[in-house]
């Protein structure tokens, strides 16, 4: 029976491999060879190959690599990929072997596991350059940010390790032009929702300087190369500038550039298309992208606004027609960047030829008909989640004692953490000044359980409650005969139970068990009573809890 059973599983688990390669929505496929050159070298090719989901520079035949692990790598130039979190979230490449006696496909775990290589060792600097005139309108200005943060995600998505560095600049004047910047830096997933929030905060005013917008992009880009570290300026490979505008400049001015004129005989104009557009920057000419759309105060001269903004490109601007085709063009425009040089690497065991795919993720659904293009709608995406930060904060509260009489007073108190794998460990110091009562000092150990930089977490500690004489007020109190003198040191434990909230804010309960040492004289009738009466030292229990609120630092 457990023959039969066994047999059955593995039926179903080949059948569900033979699934899985034949629906995968995204793959590489091709039919691997190993030949022998004239010196008797073994040369290992991939030929027939063809995709789905995935695309890169076209050849009959890509040659294999031999790597460290004696793997055969093959690489995919300027590969790109429409799954939705790109190559770096596509969580794995599944390689398979086409088995060709059973017709079946068999997922081929010896060679690199789940293994996808995706390169991009060459960093790429972009700056983003978008008019923000009151011409656009708040409707199409929403719009516009909308494209250019679908336009940012697209190259976050491609390269999340900071390979493309990017910078932002809204203008309208040329002061505005100044204010309204982010200085280029690595595209992270910290720095692209900084961005994200940057482009959200542009706001409109009157006036285009866009010569003088795209004179400052230019000159930023070239700071920024040319401050590269020695290992980065050795990487770098492209700098571009895409622009956006919905009408002519109106506004760039410049003494040393000459009394402004119209059209294309400004001489900011011209600055711009000998200066700026194709500038050289080490060694690598400066590419100008020009997004231009007719807006309300544009001429109606076709000719004229065809050749200005020729003028200020490095290739054939692209003249859309309304803002319905804004998105989309930059998303192409994000598309094409990526193109320029990434490439995908996969392997397979050196020895076994054949037929061979790669599927990207874990998306075996079957591909979906082809649907007519609807109209854009806007692509509101949830902020990403902040990354791990170290947590400290400080706190406050009021204490409530039985020890034996009731008193209370407050607190205060400093905690903070350092993020672990699936928590946050560090420590917890609190003073609390108990009117009436001797001062606890309380250190130990603090937990947090959570997400506390973007949703609730449990916060639990556990402390020494030291305690220390500091008041007189009971002096003279009596107990069982006693008079009260003084306390002296006392010790116990303190729990702490809490909950933290993204908005920064935490609130915890601290309950402290223990006992006091105290110093009492006998009192008239106990000395009348036994006149051999004498002080002594009296231990009393003592319960505190301790109602708090704190607050985290650091965003």
């Amino acid at each position: 029976m457990k023959k039969i059973l066994l047999l059955m599983l593995c039926v179903l688990g080949g059948l569900s491999a033979f699934a899985q390669a034949e629906k995968a929505k995204y793959y590489i496929e091709g039919d691997y060879s190993i030949t022998q050159d004239q010196n008797g070298r073994f040369v290992y090719q991939l030929t027939n190959i063809t995709s789905r989901g995935i695309t890169f520079t076209p050849v009959e035949t890509i040659y294999g690599k031999v790597e460290p692990d004696e793997s055969i790598s093959f690489t995919f130039d300027k590969a790109s990929t429409d799954y939705s979190e790109g190559f770096a979230g596509g969580l794995k490449f599944w390689k398979w072997q086409y088995n060709g006696k059973t017709n079946t496909w068999q997922r081929d775990s010896e060679v690199k596991d789940a293994q996808q290589n995706f390169e991009t060792d060459k960093v790429m600097v972009v700056m983003l350059v978008l008019d923000c005139s009151t011409s656009l309108g708040e409707t199409n200005f929403e719009k516009l940010k909308n494209s250019a943060t679908k336009f940012i995600n697209i190259l976050y998505n491609a390269s999340p390790d900071g390979s493309i560095r990017l910078g932002i600049m809204g203008f309208n004047t040329m002061g505005n032009a100044d204010k309204m910047v982010r200085e280029i830096e690595p595209l992270t997933a910290q720095s692209r929702d900084e961005m994200t929030r940057f482009i959200q905060g542009l706001t409109l005013y009157n006036n285009t300087a866009l010569y003088y917008a795209m004179r400052k992009g230019a000159d930023m880009i070239t700071s920024y190369v040319d401050k590269l570290s020695r290992p980065d300026a050795e990487k770098f490979d492209y700098a571009c500038m895409v622009s956006f505008t919905d009408g002519y400049d109106n506004h760039s001015m410049d003494p040393s550039l000459g009394v402004p004129e119209k059209g294309l005989e400004n001489p900011y104009f011209k600055y711009v298309r000998d200066n700026v557009v194709n500038r050289n920057i080490k060694g690598s000419n400066l590419k100008s992208y020009v997004i231009a759309i007719r807006g309300n105060d544009v001429a109606e001269d076709n000719k004229l606004y065809k050749s200005v903004f020729q003028g200020i490109s490095s290739e054939e601007p692209f003249l859309l027609d309304d803002f319905s085709q804004l998105e989309a063009q930059f998303e192409k425009m994000a598309q094409e960047l990526i193109k320029r040089w990434q490439n995908l690497t996969c392997y397979v065991p050196s020895a076994h030829q054949g037929k061979v795919r790669w599927t990207l993720g874990n998306d075996f659904t079957a591909t979906p008909v082809e649907t007519p293009v609807e109209p854009v709608v806007e692509d509101k995406q949830p902020p990403a989640a902040k990354p791990y930060k170290s947590f400290f904060g400080l706190n406050a509260g009021l204490d409530f004692e039985v020890a034996p009489k009731f008193f209370g007073g407050p607190s205060v108190g400093l905690d903070f953490a350092i993020p672990k794998e699936k928590c946050a460990i560090g420590g917890l110091l609190s003073v609390d000044y108990c009117i009436a009562g001797p001062t606890r000092l309380d250190v130990g150990p603090l937990f947090l359980f959570g997400d506390y930089m973007n949703a609730k977490a449990f916060m639990l500690g556990a402390a020494l409650d030291m305690r220390f004489p500091t008041t007189m007020l009971n002096h003279g109190k009596k107990l069982e005969g006693y008079l009260f003198d003084s306390d002296r040191f006392g010790a116990g434990v303190m729990l702490r139970l809490g909950l933290t909230l993204p908005s920064h804010l935490y609130f915890f309960l601290d309950a402290a068990f223990g006992a006091n040492k105290s110093w009492y004289n006998p009192d008239a009738a106990t000395l009348q009573a036994n006149p051999a009466s004498t002080s002594v030292w009296k231990r009393y229990p003592y319960v505190n809890f301790s109602l708090n609120v704190g607050y985290r630092f650091g965003k």
